[in-house]
């Protein structure tokens, strides 16, 4: 009998350890987490992070404010590398966009992104902003009062003493003329409807956009995706080149 009862312990003993042996492992917080849906509805939607894994209709973005967001790819998206440049390749006549700070008055320029020819006119006029890349990629919130202008370049003159309320909007147009200062340079940014003086402080980050390809796309890279009002994909996505962070 006690022969039967070890041999009935010793069973026992053996299937549970086979049971914990072939119990699935508990999922990674990574695997965990589920990427939000894009709803384009009722207002554009942008998306600004790192990119997690691309498949052939998506790709999972790690956003700086911590969500795993989806974001739809579709055979008409568009795609730029961003790549680092400079004011002194920035010519009279070019066409740039610029988020801000500041009133209509005085705004002060948080980036500037320099456009190829081909995009020339995109997003042109003055409209609603949110938080700038180089804001969100370095932890800040939402900046007051946020707008974005694009236009024509029209003329640059030296930037005036003093600073800006911390509000932000977007500047984009077409060079016409700059001036350089030892503060920076002031550009003065012409839009169908009006026109905006941009002071571009030194250190402000300087970027251009090049046409590619969607095979540029891959894990890893920092992205800035546009999914416009009532669609369901990607119209637009910068992707950063050589570790750049889109700044807009």
């Amino acid at each position: 009998m006690m022969t039967k009862t070890r041999s009935l312990m010793l069973a026992s003993a053996v299937l549970a350890m086979l049971a914990a042996c072939s119990a699935p492992e508990p999922a990674s917080p990574a695997a965990q987490a589920e990427a939000e849906a894009v709803d384009a509805t009722s207002s554009t939607v942008r998306v600004r992070g790192t990119v997690q894994s691309v498949s052939d209709g998506s790709m999972t973005v790690q956003t700086y404010d911590g969500r795993t967001v989806a974001v739809p790819i579709a055979a008409a998206t568009r795609f730029v590398w961003v790549v680092s440049s400079s004011l002194s390749t920035l010519k009279d006549g070019d066409f740039v966009g610029t988020a801000t700070t500041g009133p209509k008055t005085a705004l002060r320029a948080l980036e500037l992104v320099i456009f190829p020819e081909s995009m020339r006119g995109t997003g042109e006029g003055h409209y609603p902003w949110d938080v700038p890349g180089v804001v969100a990629s370095r932890g800040g919130g939402a900046v007051e009062s946020s707008a974005m202008t694009n236009g024509t370049v029209e003329s640059r003159s030296a930037p005036t003493a003093g600073t800006a309320p911390a509000q932000s909007a977007m500047t984009n147009g077409t060079v016409a003329g700059r001036d350089a200062s030892t503060g920076g340079l002031v550009l003065n940014i012409a839009y169908e409807g009006g026109t905006a003086d941009v002071a571009i402080p030194e250190g402000t980050p300087i970027v251009r956009f090049e046409p590619t390809e969607r095979s540029s796309l891959a894990a890893g890279q920092k992205v800035y995706a546009v999914i416009p009002q009532g669609t369901t994909s990607a119209g637009f996505l910068a992707m950063g080149k050589d570790g750049v962070t889109p700044p807009m």
